[in-house]
């Protein structure tokens, strides 16, 4: 026989005709030795039959035997090769006046078989199935055991175990080293568990049914032994996943299930209950709750799941192949989806679409890619529906930045257009990477998108898209109605709180969103710059900054006035402002209009003054005093909003941080009354930084949360967003290395938050 056909021999034809046994059949199997060919080439290339796992001398024995005895003919040498002929039969055996199948059934006969225990014989009984589901069920055991217990009986296989231990008299467990008295009672309870699922085997045979009940009972627990589970199979040849998962976690009793069942929205028409309502119903704190709760959803919704017994459920993947077949005909699938629904009723499950797809979306993540979903808080929600659409779309067009742009044009439309989806995807600047041959099909998942995100279908003869007129009321004219029904100023905040009453549904999540639209309008001016806005129609109310009350008040004096003068006449329009407000005011003025004279005095630039008044700035033959001196550091403070730091460019800059750090040092000596306006200084400017590194840190944060908050996505790798980009991975690595400060570890928290 050539030696290529000894491919067409595989182990469980040797098996089948007897010339190997189960035990060796089993370690050729774990060996990916899969055919005589395999066989002989391994024995031929000098290799070891002992090394392979479980192999003891008796199987190294059998396969020696078994290669020595089976010779191929030279290809030279052959005429012709009966096809129709059992492969085993075209083997050339040393007896020739033998039929090639009883030479290889008689290689046993030169294997000894003295001796043989009631374990071997049992062992030797069971078929090459029985096998693989005894192994399950031997290490679910084996898992279960003490450290010591376990620890002890992996010194030996589960083969060895099975013919030397499992029928064996109780002092003979004494024989596995490392096991003591301790031990004894828990290997015996172990025992009898494996005997009886044995028994259970041996009396199932061979029939289907009752394999798959055993097989899915030992992989899933009791479970499985609900008819239901049978009855699918026997329908479907599938099991029905999703009951089982669904049964797992309504028999799981644990707190954090719990918190997670009542958190989002994974069973349909399930009541939702508040952090406050959880932490009365477990006896836990608020902040309690959210922890746990945060924790478990990144386990179960963040592709992050190392709970033990779902990691086995979401693992074997072939018992959740069969969605796979559903699925293959459609590119994307939806939440209200025929398939998807059908499925839930079939397995007669009563979880949402939404934790459906998830669950799709993470056991076949190199398959699917999810869009929409059960997010944390409703705040980051941006998809109104739940998508599955396939990999090789998501690989090449960018969705989120799709359904952003429709978003949009649906927002900003003014007048009704028909708009041409093909034409929309040959320039669309969503493309990953541009695919012609796909175009079809992306034109086909956008026109779903457009049905089930935001209600728009073709009915043009032609396949364009209606884009209808946005009927909403500006923010502009909503917010200046806000003000003119309220009849007095109103915070930014406030004015939010009763946008979001009259338009629940607007895209505007924060109330710095709507400053814009307060500053641009005509009619709507503000107090100070505090957030509170007011109608120029209502004259009786003071508009305008301090800053500009001040102005008011030095224009009536000829001279220059004191701050305690100048305090009390803008108290009279501000009474939440004090002195430091006014002279910080007067400080941070970029048009220069203010001037400074002895005295603490303070005038206008625009003004003459008497000769006797000498402005500050123009002594400079003198060193400066020690008020100069401050008045120019909270200068510096106000306009850079940080103080000075050691290293800058700027010379007057660091000659104010060497002065500060040798007052608050202690090295320059001060009296009294200058300790006092030191520690003034200290307090009145607290939250200003005072270290280089941690300012431009905070800085970059604010660009990328505003950034987040403008665009709600990640920055982009490339472009004009890379700096952005770049600075995360630095801030993630620096969090990830715990070398950040608690507060930035804390702003690195609330920033995560928002994607």
């Amino acid at each position: 026989m050539r030696r290529e056909d000894l491919h067409n021999i595989s182990i469980y034809m040797l098996l089948k005709t007897g010339s190997i046994s189960v035990r060796t059949c089993n370690c050729c199997h774990h060996a990916e030795l899969n055919s005589l060919y395999d066989i002989i080439s391994y024995y031929e290339q000098g290799n070891s039959f002992l090394i392979i796992k479980n192999a003891g001398r008796r199987t190294c024995e059998e396969l020696e035997n078994l290669c020595k005895n089976t010779n191929v003919i030279p290809i030279q040498n052959i005429d012709v090769v009966d096809e129709n002929v059992n492969p085993l039969q075209n083997i050339i055996n040393i007896n020739e006046n033998v039929s090639p199948l009883q030479n290889i059934n008689n290689i046993n006969e030169n294997v000894s078989y003295k001796n043989i225990s009631e374990g071997e014989k049992l062992y030797e009984s069971l078929s090459f199935s029985q096998i693989l589901l005894i192994e399950q069920k031997y290490t679910e055991q084996l898992n279960s055991c003490s450290v010591r217990t376990k620890n002890g009986l992996s010194q030996i296989s589960m083969d060895d175990f099975i013919k030397d231990y499992l029928l064996c008299q109780s002092k003979e467990l004494f024989n596995i080293k490392n096991i003591g008295e301790k031990s004894i009672n828990e290997i015996l309870e172990f025992r009898e568990n494996i005997n009886t699922f044995i028994k259970e085997l041996k009396e199932i045979q061979d029939y289907p049914l009752p394999i798959i009940r055993l097989r899915t009972k030992n992989i899933y627990s009791h479970i499985c032994e609900d008819n239901f589970v049978a009855d699918i199979y026997e329908k479907r040849c599938h099991l029905p996943m999703f009951w089982i998962l669904e049964q797992y976690l309504k028999n799981d009793k644990s707190r954090e299930i719990g918190i997670l069942i009542g958190s989002f929205n994974i069973f349909k028409n399930q009541q939702m209950y508040t952090l406050n309502e959880l932490a009365a119903k477990h006896d836990l704190t608020r902040e309690r709750v959210r922890q746990i709760r945060n924790k478990i959803f990144h386990k179960t919704f963040e592709i992050k799941n190392d709970l033990v017994k779902y990691n086995m459920l979401f693992q074997n993947k072939n018992d959740w192949s069969y969605l796979l077949n559903v699925f293959k005909e459609t590119d994307i699938v939806c939440q209200e989806s025929f398939e998807v629904q059908n499925y839930l009723k079939e397995e007669q499950c009563s979880f949402s679409a939404e934790f459906v797809l998830q669950i799709i979306s993470y056991i076949f993540q190199e398959r699917y890619y999810l869009l929409g979903g059960i997010y944390m808080s409703n705040k980051s929600k941006t998809w109104e529906n739940t998508y599955l659409i396939k990999r090789e779309y998501s690989d090449i067009f960018d969705f989120e930045k799709m359904r952003v742009e429709f978003n949009n044009i649906i927002i900003y439309n003014e007048a009704d257009y028909l708009l041409d989806i093909e034409d929309y995807i040959a320039n669309s600047q969503c493309w990953i990477k541009y695919d012609y041959n796909k175009t079809d099909s992306l034109i086909s998942i956008i026109r779903y998108f457009l049905l089930y995100e935001f209600h728009l279908y073709s009915d043009d003869v032609d396949g364009r898209i209606k884009i209808p007129a946005n009927k909403e009321r500006k923010p502009i004219d909503v917010v200046y109605e806000i003000l003119q029904q309220t009849g007095r100023p109103m915070h930014l905040n406030e004015i939010f709180e009763e946008f979001k009453i009259v338009l629940p549904k607007h895209k505007y999540t924060e109330a710095a969103q709507l400053r814009p639209y307060l500053q641009r309008h005509e009619a709507i001016s503000y107090r100070n710059r505090n957030s509170v806005y007011t109608l120029k129609e209502w004259e009786h109310i003071r508009t305008g900054t301090i800053r500009d009350a001040i102005i008011e008040f030095l224009l009536q004096n000829d001279l220059p006035q004191n701050a305690d003068d100048i305090t009390e006449y803008v108290l009279q329009y501000f009474p939440e402002t004090n002195i430091s407000s006014v002279r910080s005011s007067m400080l941070i003025d970029t048009q220069k209009r203010f001037s400074f004279y002895k005295d603490n005095l303070l005038g206008l630039v625009i003004k003459d003054y008497p000769p006797e008044y000498e402005e500050i700035e123009q002594i400079e033959t003198q060193r400066k005093s020690f008020s100069q001196r401050v008045f120019d550091l909270e200068k510096f403070i106000i306009e850079n909003d940080h103080f000075p730091f050691s290293s800058s460019q700027d010379k007057n800059e660091e000659s104010l941080y060497r002065w500060w750090r040798l007052i608050i040092n202690g090295t320059t000596h001060i009296t009294n009354e200058q300790k006092n306006v030191v520690d003034r200084v200290i307090i009145q400017y607290t939250g200003y930084e005072t270290e280089k590194s941690t300012y431009e840190w905070n800085i970059k944060y604010n660009k990328l949360k505003c950034f987040l908050l403008e665009n709600r996505r990640i920055p982009n790798a490339r472009g004009d967003e890379k700096f952005l980009y770049g600075w995360f991975r630095r801030a993630k690595e620096d969090f990830q290395n715990y070398t950040l400060s608690e507060e930035q570890r804390q702003k690195y928290i609330d920033l995560v938050k928002l994607f």
